[in-house]
């Protein structure tokens, strides 16, 4: 009986653990799935996976980033795959032609993608409040990729933030000096606004009594002045010679618009509302025919038999596919190389695989298009071999041959000012003395810098002097 006596507490003991444990876990709020990178633990919400895969011989596709391995069928679903560890610059084991790799089956933004790991754990339950905020010690990857940190039973799980690493259009290290001081000066936006809002107070504004012609431009610059911080902070569009001129056109438009006392951004649907006349035609779409038409009469003849085009901000391809068709037009008997990049991995890995709606199907592109299995339309082999897609931050050292032609609408505008000044002189560097850049719209080339505008209707190219 003493014995038993010593015995049941110990039993009762596990028990009591064994089901607050199972308690534990019915009760968390938040499930993800572990699996190992490079030797550590890391982990993904599981409300992001679709399914969990053994799976290998992936479908090479040509002109792709190197951390993409190829697009896999599953179940007839044609998915890229996606290796984490090469994402990430983490060790990778030699594969043999037979492996199997580890596959954790994602769903981003109604997209489905297969992402390779070294291997996959289990299913863990945990509270949402448990997770704490990222550091750089726990993880040989970049801290924005992290969504926080976990502790179960033990181990350490870093969840990855899956959204940022699919979606995420600007990777920026820096920012503009001049900008930050504005930022971080000691008078706030708000107070700013306030000492603009006295200085008015204290002017005559009526019919009877207008304001000195100075002091309403003095009133006029610092107006100006708070919208080019906010369109910065709200919105990543950075006021410079690239697009100053548009931006004081549209401020006039914005006063007619808002009213003189009311012209402030006060919200990311201000500034929103500010830029939204700002896109160049055709942005994010196959070029219509008339834009490539005027586009092609500003490019000048060219004998060369290899002609090389950087597509800077190339997104989904779409535009990447209307220059290739643009320029096998114009030179039918060359060797057209177009390198096309941006920051948007979701946005570039899908782009050699990009398929035609038929809204978009125009007289120009039709002769480069062929259905696909599923009946879609996808453009040749020609076409799709002429474009080099990259996961690439164009402010980064590029190394190029001569260029022809740089296309980069709508992109400098939403890079720091110091980033802008990096491009352009990598452009100027890398531009043939005959080259052409087509930039946005409502964007322009430096003044007094060395370039001469020409124009065909709502186009313009810009030309090394």
């Amino acid at each position: 009986m003493e014995e038993a006596a010593v015995r049941e507490p110990a039993a009762v003991t596990a028990e009591d653990n064994s089901r607050e444990e199972s308690e534990k876990t019915v009760a968390a709020d938040c499930k993800i799935v572990t699996f190992s990178l490079g030797g550590k633990d890391y982990a993904i919400d599981i409300m992001r996976v679709k399914e969990i895969a053994k799976a290998g011989r992936f479908t090479y596709v040509p002109n792709t980033a190197p951390f993409v391995l190829g697009v896999y069928n599953l179940r007839g679903d044609i998915i890229p795959i996606i290796d984490l560890r090469l994402f990430f610059n983490l060790p990778v084991k030699e594969r043999r032609a037979d492996s199997l790799e580890s596959l954790i089956i994602l769903t981003v933004e109604d997209l489905t993608y297969g992402v390779v790991v070294d291997s996959i754990d289990k299913v863990v339950g945990i509270y949402s409040d448990s997770i704490q905020p990222p550091h750089p010690i726990f993880g040989d990857i970049n801290i924005r990729y992290i969504q926080g940190v976990v502790e179960h039973q033990d181990r350490l799980y870093i969840l990855l933030d899956t959204d940022r690493i699919f979606r995420e259009k600007e990777f920026e290290s820096e920012h503009d000096v001049s900008l930050v001081s504005r930022v971080e000066s000691p008078v706030s936006a708000e107070s700013s606004r306030e000492q603009a809002s006295d200085v008015r107070e204290t002017q005559p504004d009526t019919a009877d009594s207008p304001k000195e012609p100075e002091t309403a431009a003095i009133s006029t610059e610092k107006e100006l002045s708070f919208i080019r911080d906010s369109l910065a902070m709200l919105s990543r569009f950075y006021v410079s010679q690239v697009n100053e001129d548009w931006v004081n056109i549209r401020f006039k438009e914005w006063s007619g618009l808002r009213g003189a006392d009311n012209l402030q951004l006060h919200s990311a649907e201000d500034s929103s509302l500010f830029i939204s006349t700002f896109p160049s035609p055709d942005s994010g779409t196959i070029w219509s025919d008339s834009y490539i038409k005027e586009v092609s009469s500003l490019m000048p003849s060219n004998q060369a038999k290899q002609i090389n085009v950087w597509n800077i901000g190339c997104g989904k391809g779409y535009e990447s596919y209307s220059i290739a068709v643009m320029m096998r037009e114009l030179y039918p008997n060359a060797r057209i190389r177009i390198y096309a990049n941006d920051l948007d991995l979701l946005a570039v890995s899908g782009a050699p695989l990009l398929t035609v709606p038929d809204q978009a199907v125009t007289e120009t592109i039709r002769p480069y298009l062929t259905k696909n299995v599923s009946g879609g339309w996808v453009f040749t082999q020609e076409i799709r071999d002429m474009i080099l897609f990259e996961y690439h931050d164009c402010a980064n050292q590029n190394s190029f041959p001569a260029l022809d032609l740089v296309v980069c609408r709508d992109v400098l505008s939403f890079m720091e000012v110091k980033k802008q000044s990096a491009v352009i002189a990598d452009i100027s560097e890398n531009l043939k003395g005959n080259g052409v850049v087509l930039l946005g719209m409502n964007e322009s080339m430096p003044k007094n810098a060395g370039w001469q505008k020409k124009a065909k209707g709502q186009v313009a190219v810009f030309v090394k002097e």
